[in-house]
């Protein structure tokens, strides 16, 4: 057969949950969304589960998307509850997770 190629793009962080959706229910997995990390002028940093960072807007590419392992240091937990999406969500699933 003809192969056939799309254009070349860039992967939003928003599409790769909507396709881990459709292999695993991982929906309340913590994960961190990064978009342009190291600009000073737009830099985003989201923390949240897959579910709240799906409806998130990150802009425009260059995107990152950091699932969150199940051993998670103090301090990285501390600097993800600063980047939170829904504090009180977060601070529930570090608890119950991380018995923390």
């Amino acid at each position: 057969g003809k192969k056939i190629y799309e254009p070349p793009r860039y992967m939003t962080i928003n599409k790769a949950i909507q396709q881990l959706f459709e292999i695993e229910e991982t929906r309340k997995q913590e994960a961190i969304g990064i978009a342009r990390l190291g600009s000073f002028t737009d830099q985003q940093i989201k923390v949240g589960t897959l579910n709240q960072l799906l409806i998130q807007d990150f802009g425009s590419p260059l995107h990152s998307l950091v699932i969150v392992g199940s051993r998670v240091h103090v301090l990285e937990i501390d600097f993800m509850r600063f980047f939170a999406v829904d504090k009180q969500v977060y601070n529930e699933i570090v608890k119950k997770d991380y018995g923390i």
